[in-house]
C-alpha cells in the first residue's frame, strides 16, 4: 500500500509545523510548505519522508510550482490538502489599515482558495481526498479590536461550508479545525495598525485590557502546537469527522456559550471572560 501525502501550508513554525511532524510519525508522506526555505531545511529534523519547498500563499507562481512538486511526490493527486498559512492583524474599527488588512485577507483566504484550486483537480479527478482548513474559533465569534482577522475566518467558513457541499459527488470532504489560545508564536506575527501600534488613541486602554485577557487566557488555557496538530491530522484519517471541530477547551466552552446565549448575554460573558472592561 503507497503513502498518503500531505501538502501543509504556512509549515515553517507554530501549527503547521507540528502538523507535518504529526503526519509524519503517522506514516504519511509530507510536503512542508514554507516560505523561507533554507532556515526550514536548518530546523526540520531530516525525514525520509519529508519534502519542503517554497510555497508563498500570495504567490501564484509559488503556488504552481509548491503544488506541483507536491503532486510529484505523491506520484498524482494528494490525498489531504492542509491549509494553515495564516496571521493577525489588530486594530479598532474606526482606524485599521486597511492596505494591512487588504494584505491578511490576500494569505488567509485568497493565498488558502488559490492552493486549493491548484490541487482540487487532481483530487476530483481521483475521487477521493481531503482539504483542511486551518480556522479559528473566531470564526464564531469575535473578539474586540481583531474584527478585521475573524472577518477573515468567518470568510473561510462560508467558502469551506459552500465546498463542502459541491464537492460531495467527487469523494472530496472538506473540515474546518478551529482552535482557540494557542501556545506558539502566532501573537508575535500580529500586527497592530493605526495608533494602536503606537500604544495611543481612544482604544489604548482597551487594547491594554485585551493583552492582559490574552496573557491570561494563555496561561489558563494551554493549548500546543501539538496538541492542535494532533486534531487536524485526526480529522484528516477520520472519514465520519464532523464539517467544524473544535480545537481546545475554550474553543469548546466559547462555541457552547455563543449558542446558549443571546447576543448580548454572550457579549457580556466575552468581555468577563477577556477581563475587559469597557463601557
Amino acid at each position: 500500500m503507497s503513502r498518503r501525502t500531505v501538502l501543509v501550508t504556512g509549515a515553517g513554525r507554530g501549527v503547521g509545523r507540528a502538523t507535518v511532524e504529526e503526519f509524519l510519525a503517522r506514516g504519511w508522506n509530507a510536503v512542508a510548505g514554507v516560505r523561507d526555505i533554507e532556515r526550514a531545511r536548518a530546523e526540520y529534523a531530516p525525514h525520509p519522508q519529508l519534502s519542503i519547498v517554497h510555497l508563498d500563499v500570495t504567490d501564484r507562481a509559488a503556488i504552481a510550482c509548491g503544488v506541483a512538486a507536491a503532486h510529484d511526490l505523491a506520484g498524482g493527486a494528494l490525498d489531504c490538502l492542509v491549509n494553515n498559512a495564516g496571521y493577525a492583524v489588530l486594530g479598532a474599527a474606526e482606524e485599521v489599515d486597511m492596505d494591512v488588512v487588504r494584505q491578511m485577507f490576500e494569505t488567509n483566504l485568497f493565498g488558502a482558495v488559490e492552493v486549493t484550486q491548484a490541487v482540487l483537480p487532481s483530487m476530483r479527478q481521483a475521487r477521493q481526498g481531503v482539504v483542511v482548513n486551518v480556522s479559528s474559533i473566531g470564526a464564531q465569534v469575535t473578539n474586540p479590536l481583531l474584527g478585521m482577522y475573524h472577518g477573515s475566518k468567518y470568510a473561510m467558513c462560508a467558502w469551506s461550508e459552500a465546498m463542502r457541499v459541491e464537492l460531495r459527488p467527487f469523494g472530496i470532504r472538506i473540515a474546518m479545525v478551529e482552535p482557540g489560545m494557542i501556545d506558539t508564536d502566532f501573537p508575535s506575527a500580529t500586527k497592530a495598525t493605526g495608533a494602536m501600534a503606537r500604544g495611543e488613541g481612544p482604544y489604548a486602554e482597551l487594547f491594554a485590557d485585551l493583552r492582559t485577557g490574552f496573557r491570561t487566557w494563555r496561561e489558563q488555557h494551554p493549548t500546543s502546537g501539538a496538541d492542535v496538530a494532533a486534531i487536524i491530522v485526526g480529522v484528516a484519517e477520520d472519514s465520519g469527522a464532523p464539517f467544524r471541530v473544535p480545537a481546545g477547551q475554550d474553543a469548546i466552552a466559547m462555541a457552547a456559550a455563543r449558542k446558549r446565549l443571546s447576543d448580548e448575554e454572550f457579549h457580556d460573558w466575552l468581555a468577563d471572560f477577556l477581563g475587559v472592561r469597557w463601557e
